[in-house]
């Protein structure tokens, strides 16, 4: 890395100029799409130091009230995250089985997402810092060839049972992601909390297609059944990074004892800032029936459907 970049970093910052190293210098794999993905992303130092921190290692709790208590009182707050509700009564009625959810067609949790608002511990002050800086911001623009303007949007997170998304490949207006595991368990390899990468099932790669080709619309989210997972995220300090596209399927699915861990990750993405609203055809549109004709009037989206 340029040392005139590490030098634009304040002074508190620096430590983790070797972050932007493993950035600069990391490999693109394309299976199943394009991404960095790194192991080992923090020293052993900081990591430690984050997954250790009082905000990180949260107390066990008797029950999910509690424990929503104690994440609030350490600083986290109720997040707006697709795949979420943000009423902590209308989640906890979830758990008890006495409420239904919004998305019963395309997923079957109902899932509450929280962000580190008013860190204390000083690494998490700083790594949170760091994520959210402009040379963070540059280096990756640079890595993913991003060059119109965009805005960072980056925090700490901690995600509960329940939380669901089904596999989509980000909206046009998404320019790039990370995904940082910090998970305080010492098992949480093995739980069943990591973020799922995707290809589409043989019958239905046209729809990945059509969003290839067809960039005046936008790109939904899909029913898990039309897709096949290649890979998980399950190492811990592990990171991925990729820039949204046609094919970069992706989805999460968590079932598992929130009261002793939580899934946590330093979480983020870049946002254009040019980009429009655009129609977003769902995914209904895209089942095909015998004798059927596209919903979506599109010469080139007929053309994908014939070949």
């Amino acid at each position: 890395m340029n040392s005139s970049k590490v030098q634009d970093l304040p002074s508190d910052l620096r430590q983790f100029a070797y972050v932007l190293d493993k950035i600069h210098f990391s490999n693109f794999s394309e299976e199943p799409f394009k991404h960095i993905e790194i192991f080992d992303f923090l020293s052993e130092e900081h990591f430690n130091a984050v997954i250790t921190s009082s905000h990180v290692m949260i107390p066990k709790s008797s029950n999910s009230a509690t424990m929503i208590d104690n994440l609030n009182s350490h600083g986290y707050s109720v997040l707006g995250f697709p795949g979420c509700t943000t009423s902590v009564r209308h989640y906890l009625r979830w758990l008890e089985g006495k409420s239904g959810h919004h998305n019963q067609e395309m997923c079957e949790g109902f899932g509450i997402a929280f962000r580190l608002k008013n860190p204390k511990n000083k690494i998490l002050v700083d790594l949170c810092h760091f994520f959210a800086s402009t040379i963070f911001k540059k280096v990756l623009e640079d890595k993913f060839n991003i060059t119109t303007p965009t805005t960072i949007d980056a925090g700490l997170h901690k995600y509960l049972h329940g939380y669901e998304i089904s596999p989509h490949p980000d909206i046009r207006k998404k320019a790039l992601t990370y995904m940082l595991n910090v998970n305080p368990s010492s098992v949480s390899e093995d739980l069943d909390i990591h973020t799922h990468y995707l290809v589409f099932k043989p019958c239905k790669r046209f729809i990945g297609e059509f969003w290839r080709h067809n960039t005046n619309y936008d790109r939904c989210w899909v029913p898990w059944e039309w897709c096949n997972t290649i890979k998980q995220q399950r190492r811990n300090n592990s990171i991925v990074i990729f820039a949204p596209s046609w094919n970069t399927l992706h989805a999460i699915k968590l079932n598992y004892d929130h009261l002793c861990t939580q899934r946590t990750q330093f979480y983020g993405n870049l946002w254009y800032q040019d980009v429009p609203n655009l129609p977003m055809p769902q995914y209904d549109q895209f089942v095909i029936k015998p004798g059927s004709k596209p919903k979506v009037k599109n010469r080139e989206y007929s053309k994908v459907l014939r070949e």
